[in-house]
């Protein structure tokens, strides 16, 4: 039988509500200070792969879960084109879950979420960019923590770790179901996403935070909320999703994903200006970020994952479950604010510049992830309808506030080539390897 690694308790159900269209899916952009050579990048990416015993691998059924098991086949390099977040083709990539593209002085890194969250996959990307500075015969500084980690500490699942036995009548079920949001509506387009990265001066946008007497992800929360309900005017909560990284709060080096979501829910008319949506988002989202609740939702997965009916009840009958669930369940929030924080990288990678872009669904049409490094802070909007007053309205924000907000990249919706791009014939020539 295949020796496998079975998927860490928050991933378990990626792979059984991923669709053809839909693989749940994060994109990292890392611009380096020179041109990269496709075919030292596929070399270090494939010495580096031996690192991450998690990311190489592929996707295989079991008989009540999917699971990892060893990948030996050469990852590849793909140019690309522009388009992030498109599905992953199995058979393009080798089997492996991920897609790493090259153009001029750019990297571009499609994950799928089952692998990684963001935090395991920036490292598995920095890694590789270390090694293809080795290569290159330039200084790649000295060894960090990555390489260090020992492989049981990078590949455990924390969740595991820190899970504590949790009685059923300690679960929140109406906690974790949430109010019906407020879904934003717009022209939607088939295929894959528009996607727009803003700018601005990292001091600039800590000072208007510090002003407000909050932390960096409460005031862009607060920000967010009064700019959707300038727009919609719902008479349904706004419903924000804030993804908790919880190496800050339960000590882990594991490369694998180790976050939970905290929800901040703006009930409608509930503010009158930015300041009262800031100081709500503040005091929600110290609630949820209290060790003893963020413990208890941890706990809760972990029980739910590994309940002894989850291991008899077979995995065809929970994909079932799944397709006749997306027919009925609608998306829990109205937007997910995904903030990487700042990050640290040494000079010697030559890296200048880091994105991030989170996936985007029919119902939950836009989403915002946000970076900060060498002094500025990026803001990257993914969209899976045509309509931009969102992304425009947030960086018309923070200029009333006193930011400066310049446009980094925008990719807009090209339905035409996207449908071309996707065609069964053409898509080995559309997206070939270097």
């Amino acid at each position: 039988m295949e020796r496998g690694i079975q998927l860490d308790c928050s991933a378990r159900f990626y792979p059984i509500i991923a669709t053809k269209k839909a693989q749940s899916l994060f994109h990292i952009a890392i611009g380096l200070d020179s041109e990269v050579d496709p075919a030292l990048l596929e070399r270090a990416l494939n010495e580096t792969l031996p690192l991450f015993a998690t990311f190489k691998t592929k996707l295989k059924a079991g008989y009540a879960w999917y699971k990892l098991v060893p990948n030996d086949a050469r990852a590849k390099v793909c140019e690309f084109d522009g388009h992030i977040l498109l599905p992953i083709d199995k058979k393009q990539s080798n089997g492996y879950l991920f897609r790493l593209g090259v153009a001029g002085k750019e990297l571009h890194m499609d994950f799928f979420h089952g692998l990684a969250d963001g935090n395991g996959a920036l490292a598995f990307m920095l890694a590789i960019v270390k090694r293809l500075r080795s290569l290159e015969g330039r200084d790649a500084g000295p060894d960090d923590d990555v390489e260090n980690i020992p492989s049981e500490e990078r590949d455990e699942d924390a969740f595991i770790r820190y899970y504590k036995p949790i009685k059923l009548g300690e679960i929140d079920l109406k906690g974790m179901a949430g109010v019906t949001p407020h879904r934003r509506i717009g022209t939607p387009v088939e295929g894959s996403y528009g996607y727009t990265r803003f700018a601005a001066d990292g001091a600039d946008v800590l000072s208007k935070v510090k002003a407000a007497d909050a932390s960096f992800t409460a005031y862009l929360a607060g920000l967010m909320a009064n700019c959707i309900e300038d727009l919609d005017g719902s008479d349904k909560p706004i419903v924000l999703m804030i993804p908790v990284n919880l190496r800050a709060f339960f000590p882990s080096r594991t490369q694998r994903n180790f976050v939970l979501f905290a929800r901040i829910v703006i009930e409608p008319k509930g503010c009158a200006e930015l300041a009262d949506y800031v100081a709500e988002a503040k005091a929600q989202l110290a609630e949820g970020l209290k060790r003893e609740n963020l413990l208890r939702q941890l706990s809760t997965t972990v029980k739910g994952m590994t309940a002894p009916l989850m291991s008899v009840v077979p995995l065809f009958l929970k994909k079932l479950g799944a397709r006749i669930g997306r027919l009925f369940m609608r998306s829990r929030q109205t937007i997910i604010i995904s903030n990487l924080g700042r990050i640290e990288i040494p000079p010697e990678l030559g890296v200048e510049s880091v994105a991030f872009n989170l996936n985007a669904s029919k119902n939950n049409v836009q989403n915002l992830a946000v970076t900060s490094f060498r002094g500025q802070t990026t803001f990257c909007f993914t969209s899976a309808i045509k309509e931009e007053d969102l992304e425009e309205r947030f960086a018309e924000k923070l200029s009333e506030q006193g930011v400066a907000v310049r446009t980094l990249c925008k990719k807009e919706i090209e339905v035409e080539k996207r449908s071309r791009f996707w065609d069964k014939e053409r898509l080995p020539r559309d997206n070939k390897k270097i």
